[in-house]
């Protein structure tokens, strides 16, 4: 037998060593995929991770007011990127349009 535990309300379970394929959690009714070989492509494992098991990545052990704290700095990050990404293709535009002007000049020569 091998214990684990339900990924919907981590309630301990007992399944027999050779067990795979799709159970029904007897404490919570909750369906769950188990020792199953399933190949899948990229996509199919981006839009579909809420049928697997995803082992923790240490955020999932964080509380709630650590979440939130760390998703606030990431948004923060991502904005003060945009903010230098927009200032550096102004930048690019105000260049561009100067040396069209440039070029104007050099080949019309001043304007009376």
């Amino acid at each position: 037998m091998v214990e684990i535990l339900c990924p919907h309300c981590e309630g301990e379970l007992e399944l027999d060593d050779d067990a795979s394929g799709e159970f029904e959690c007897p404490l919570c009714d909750g369906k769950f995929e188990w020792n199953v070989e399933v190949e899948e492509s990229f996509d199919d494992a981006v839009t579909h991770t809420e049928n697997r098991i995803v082992p923790s990545q240490g955020s999932n052990k964080m509380d709630t007011g650590a979440k939130v704290v760390a998703g606030v700095y990431v948004g923060y990050k991502a904005v003060q990127t945009a903010d230098r990404a927009i200032g550096v293709l102004i930048s690019v535009i105000f260049l561009i349009f100067f040396v069209f002007l440039m070029l104007i000049y050099l080949f019309f020569g001043p304007i009376r």
